[in-house]
């Protein structure tokens, strides 16, 4: 379920739905569906009852008993009624208190409970052989799975910075096909072996087979890993290479080889797996010849908000979306720039198009919310229906949030008949929004406060910014399986709020630090403490510097003259300033480090015109293991603060700590508007006294043209 709550069906017909997933990689046997619920002590026993469904099938009924009202079935389902893909479960109610057609239907004691903890579905599979096509790479790796697992080789010893470049092109093609699946990446040399017994077979590949428990890719330019390849396999790398192919004896794993010539070949090749989104290439094996990228400016991900624009729902990929009473709901998504500045008066105007069903009740409504807030609700008065062009809507622009928004349409719809004796229609009740409903959006300004690894939470920001990465570098600390695999993870994943891969990527081992943001990953030691780290709000090494929380400091907004003013004037429709509080902590310098915990802390960089991130373990301490417990629960959105400690049980500790700097606009105007809009009556003030100075002017001109003419 995509929450974890209880399933309640209420009212004298109910439904509630939920979807399954079945992989393409695996051909249904047998499904059981084993329910446990729990209805109503006052339902008629001779009316009541509920079917259940699977993909529209009937695959059993209950009937429901006042007095045994807790109930458990268990149903076979056939494997002729799973598909690959999505799978619908069904429940129908049909709830009655009386014998009689007197009754509400909307009467509190009709309903029933599905208990879903207790409740489960078990299906039986087998594993299918990989189909050995590029076309299939869609179907092998996508949100149908329950989890995905991916190992990633190489064939030479030494860690190069294309590998490292390579590898998170590669974590990031298959994270953008698994959506919000978790993913497991491991990071693996291997060397030729012809020993192993059952992998000297003709065509095989020349790696242990034992040591893979997953799917893998092979990767490296055609000299370092030819000998880990057939050689048919070796002779067709003439170019930017990709090939698929089963693993043996596991045909239900595959091996995927990106290669080239070159190391810039290679390049071409990650890229190319990382792009290959549709039904094609339908060949087991592809030589790229060349990447046309477009050339035109700006490129952003999809569903992007340029402020100062205007958009139809459509260009988002909304549609008409009909809401009646068992779907009641759209959505709207759409992503905003991470680093929008926001005056308290600028406002987004939704313009809808939208109708309604006729013979409603007048408390029938559409409730607007904005990520999971309500914003404005559209009472649906018109007993005929009605049919609006252009209703609009404001919605203050600091509601929304950097990155992805949703705007949610939600319909409370109530037909105009009811009563125990009234025959209730409900197919008229339906509400539309139509796809060529407008959302304009005002010029705004381009400003952050940094650090601030909430943003970096919600959108990647600054380390990626509008699907680029090319101001920022990722420096690794060590070279160690563990730390590549978790540069790689964090990649990935802040790629994933992007929706699209990010080629324009500074992965290395030296210490090059050109650019305005640096990325720290890996682990440290009491001996290798990089220079770069002298900066941060937590020192690590023999002694450790942490900040701990002590007291807050209030700080009372000045008041202006003008402002003090009119407090004396309108005393009573004054709104007072909120104060504003500063968190001051207490330094303890110890010998104790991280031990088994992990350390996220972002602060200003030696220029001053950008962040450092550091991501780091202590000794042995896994990483990979950390990054796990850190983006696969709900830990990933309690990140606020510059520093944040957690370890894996889910234990977490932030703080905020050191200086902070305004990223953004530099210009003149930005300047300004952000300082009257700080205090907005100097800006009345210039306006009045701008107003004054030109009243003075045109007096002065009108009598010297008086006197002039009419003396």
């Amino acid at each position: 379920m995509t929450s974890n709550e209880q399933i309640v069906i209420r009212n004298a017909s109910g439904t509630y739905e939920l979807n399954f997933p079945v992989s393409d990689r695996i051909k249904p046997i047998s499904a059981v569906l084993d329910l446990t619920l729990t209805n109503s002590n006052v339902l008629k026993n001779n009316r009541s009852q509920v079917v259940i469904y699977v993909n529209d099938y009937l695959i059993g009924q209950i009937k429901l008993d006042p007095i045994n009202n807790t109930t458990k079935v268990i149903y076979q389902i056939a494997p002729e009624y799973i598909i690959q893909g999505y799978n619908k479960i069904t429940f129908k109610a049909a709830q009655h208190y009386t014998d009689s057609e007197c009754e509400d239907w909307s009467a509190p004691e009709l309903w029933t409970q599905f208990d879903a903890v207790k409740s489960s579905l078990t299906l039986n599979y087998q594993n299918l052989p990989i189909t050995e096509k590029l076309s299939k790479l869609n179907s092998l790796i996508n949100d149908r799975l329950e989890h995905y697992s991916l190992t990633i080789i190489r064939g030479d010893k030494a860690v190069s910075d294309d590998y490292l470049y390579w590898g998170s092109i590669i974590a990031q093609g298959v994270k953008l096909r698994l959506k919000y699946v978790p993913l497991k990446l491991e990071e693996s040399y291997m060397e030729s072996t012809v020993s192993v017994e059952g992998n000297t077979g003709i065509g095989q590949f020349k790696i242990d087979m034992d040591q893979l428990n997953n799917d893998a890719v092979i990767v490296g330019n055609k000299d370092q890993i030819k000998q880990l390849l057939p050689d048919h396999v070796a002779q067709a790398i003439e170019g930017p290479y990709l090939g698929l192919f089963q693993q043996h004896p596991n045909t239900h794993q595959f091996i995927l080889v990106i290669s080239g010539q070159t190391d810039d070949e290679v390049k071409s090749a990650v890229q190319s797996f990382a792009l290959l989104n549709a039904s094609f290439p339908d060949a087991q094996q592809t030589v790229i010849n060349a990447l046309n990228f477009p050339v035109a400016e700006p490129l952003l991900p999809d569903k992007s908000i340029i402020p100062g624009n205007t958009y139809t729902f459509s260009s988002l990929d909304f549609y008409n979306q009909f809401m009646d009473i068992q779907s009641s709901e759209a959505r709207l998504e759409f992503r905003l720039p991470a680093d929008l500045y926001s005056t308290e008066e600028t406002l987004v105007k939704l313009n809808l198009n939208l109708a309604y069903g006729a013979a409603m009740r007048k408390d029938s409504v559409i409730n607007i919310s904005l990520n999971n807030g309500f914003v404005h609700a559209i009472q649906l008065k018109e007993e005929s229906g009605a049919h609006y062009r252009n209703y609009q809507i404001s919605v203050p622009l600091r509601n929304f949030k950097p990155g992805l928004n949703t705007l949610t349409f939600k319909s409370v719809l109530t037909p105009s008949e009811y009563g125990e004796c009234a025959f209730v229609q409900r197919e008229n009740l339906l509400a539309n929004v139509y796809e060529d409903s407008t959302l304009s959006f005002p010029e705004t300004g381009r400003v952050a406060n940094l650090p601030d690894l909430k943003l970096l939470e919600r959108t990647g920001f600054p380390l990626l910014n509008n699907a680029s990465g090319d101001n920022t570098v990722f420096k690794m600390l060590d070279t160690s399986s563990d730390s590549i695999a978790s540069a790689w993870y964090l990649i990935a994943q802040l790629v994933s709020y992007q929706g699209t891969p990010v080629f324009d990527l500074n992965i290395t081992q030296s210490d090059n630090y050109d650019k305005k943001n640096i990325a720290l990953i890996g682990k440290i030691s009491a001996k290798n403490i990089p220079p770069i780290l002298d900066g941060a709000p937590v020192k690590l090494g023999k002694t450790n510097l942490f900040p701990y929380r002590f007291k807050e400091r209030q700080l009372a907004q000045n008041e202006s003259l003008i402002e003090r003013f009119e407090r004396v004037l309108f005393d009573n429709n004054m709104i007072n300033k909120p104060v504003a509080t500063e968190r001051e902590n207490v330094v303890i310098s110890q010998t104790a480090g991280l031990g088994n915990s992990f350390l996220m802390m972002s602060y200003l960089s030696q220029k001053r015109d950008g962040v450092v991130l550091a991501l780091l373990s202590e000794g042995s301490t896994e990483l990979y293991s950390g990054l796990t417990e850190l983006f696969s629960t709900g830990l990933w959105s309690q990140v606020q603060g510059n520093i944040f400690v957690w370890d894996k049980n889910g234990k977490f500790h932030w703080e905020r700590q050191g200086e902070s700097i305004m990223s953004g606009d530099d210009s003149l105007k930005m300047t300004w508007i952000m300082h009257f809009s700080k205090y907005p009556w100097q800006w009345l003030g210039l306006i009045f006294s701008i107003l004054l100075f030109t009243a003075w002017l045109i007096h002065k001109f009108l009598s010297r043209y008086k006197k002039a003419t009419h003396s």
